[in-house]
């Protein structure tokens, strides 16, 4: 867990810290750390994972349950790995996620704000741009990890190239994922068959979560239906169909 350091050398954990203090070290939950009589306690912070269709965290039916978990005080790192293959540079990604321009920006962005959390809080991962070094420091300097929609078979290649696989696994904070972003929280993960991948497949995940199955954007079409009674047959567990709440 990171813990924040302000101007009168005072400690405390990254719940408590406001946007002018200093992360100074990562610490693991399994060794507790005394820093001036400051100990961190064994598994005091446990990671929270959200799974969702849609990063419409703003949204009332979602905010009332989400604001318990996020603050003010928080910092919020974007992870948007999970572009499809013709986005091939810098000037492509732009157009989806750049501040201005992206088509997705706001959509990522902006929801945060119902939650007190201001521009200068929130950092996005440019996975042109950004060195590895750079990616690790934006996450761990971070509070609350935002996972994109897209391909997320795409994303998991990314992450593992990038070598982040273990360093998101073991998020301390609060991991949000919506789409394939939600997909990939769990160890195993399948795609349905529709308008981008042709064939059903399970594919490997960041190994968060286990023990059950999600069908985002679920529609009860005949596809989707098919892929859940096969994943239900094949495996030892639920597999749960998620949709969007409408009010």
């Amino acid at each position: 867990m990171k813990l924040y350091i302000d101007e009168n050398n005072r400690v405390v954990t990254m719940h408590e810290a406001t946007s002018d203090m200093k992360c100074f070290e990562e610490f693991e939950n399994k060794k507790p750390y005394t820093f001036d009589g400051v100990k961190e306690v064994e598994n005091s912070i446990h990671p929270v994972h959200v799974l969702l269709n849609t990063s419409m965290i703003d949204e009332k039916w979602i905010y009332m349950n989400l604001k318990s978990y996020i603050s003010k005080n928080d910092r919020v790192c974007i992870l948007p790995f999970s572009f499809f293959d013709d986005t091939k540079n810098e000037l492509d990604w732009n157009k989806q996620y750049e501040s201005g321009q992206g088509i997705w920006y706001r959509s990522n962005q902006d929801v945060f704000y119902k939650y007190g959390i201001g521009k200068e809080q929130i950092v996005w991962v440019n996975y042109f741009k950004d060195s590895m070094d750079e990616m690790k420091e934006k996450i761990l300097n971070s509070s609350v990890l935002m996972l994109t929609g897209g391909a997320p078979d795409l994303m998991m290649k990314r992450i593992k190239e990038k070598k982040l696989k273990k360093l998101i696994k073991n998020y301390k904070g609060i991991m949000i994922g919506y789409s394939a972003g939600a997909m990939i929280q769990l160890d195993s993960y399948h795609i349905s068959p529709d308008e981008d991948y042709p064939e059903f497949s399970y594919q490997t995940g960041l190994g968060c979560l286990s023990g059950f199955a999600i069908e985002p954007h679920f529609r009860r079409s005949k596809v989707q239906m098919q892929s859940v009674e096969k994943v239900n047959s094949e495996n030892k567990f639920l597999c749960m169909a998620s949709m969007k709440r409408v009010e």
